[in-house]
């Protein structure tokens, strides 16, 4: 939960309304500073993630030291298992005073929403999207707090090598961040010199 409202307000004072730096003078600052977040409640990442982000917003919110004055305000929208809604609530929170957006989950619709946060440079933070395409320098402003799909797929094919195995069938879903994944763990047992097979759903 520490890291989840430490990653906030850096994206808070980055996005430059704070830019009195150490000053305590708290008549230029922002009595209300806006987050929005697009999550699907009825998931387990979104129910979880929910109680997080509310707990870490009173948190920093209860603490009169961490913002001066300032109040930190989360505005938060269910996708309902929607990408599509998922693409409409971020416009819908981009068109208001958001100083940066939580979300999405999926990765695919993190790639549609990472354009239009490039383009109305608002911070976007991602605690779930692991696709590896999804790169600080394609998306400047696009931030992921979880490690990418590499990382994990490299996991994979060390279990792989310790079990031996010379033949693997790996299952996958078929969109963005199935295509990308897959690709990456084709490479991880390239390197191990195991053979895989995919099939796609």
């Amino acid at each position: 939960m520490n890291l989840i409202w430490v990653v906030v307000l850096l994206m808070v004072f980055n996005n430059g309304h704070f830019s009195n730096g150490g000053n305590t003078n708290t008549s230029n600052r922002p009595e209300v500073v806006n987050i929005g977040c697009i999550l699907t409640f009825s998931s387990a990442i979104g129910k979880v993630a929910k109680v997080a982000l509310e707990a870490a917003v009173a948190d920093v919110n209860s603490d009169p030291t961490v913002l001066r004055g300032t109040e930190l305000r989360l505005k938060m929208l269910d996708t309902k298992y929607s990408g599509f809604l998922a693409i409409a609530e971020a416009l819908q929170f981009m068109e208001t005073d958001i100083v940066s957006l939580i979300g999405p989950q999926y990765s695919v619709t993190a790639h549609v929403i990472s354009h239009i946060a490039n383009e109305l440079q608002v911070p976007l933070l991602s605690f779930a999207a692991t696709d590896p395409t999804l790169s600080s320098l394609q998306y400047p402003f696009f931030v992921r707090t979880t490690l990418n799909d590499v990382y994990q797929m490299a996991a994979i094919a060390e279990i792989v090598e310790y079990f031996e195995w010379r033949e693997v069938i790996a299952i996958y879903v078929d969109d963005d961040y199935g295509r990308n994944g897959i690709a990456a763990l084709a490479d991880q047992l390239a390197k191990k010199r195991v053979k895989s097979l995919t099939k796609h759903l």
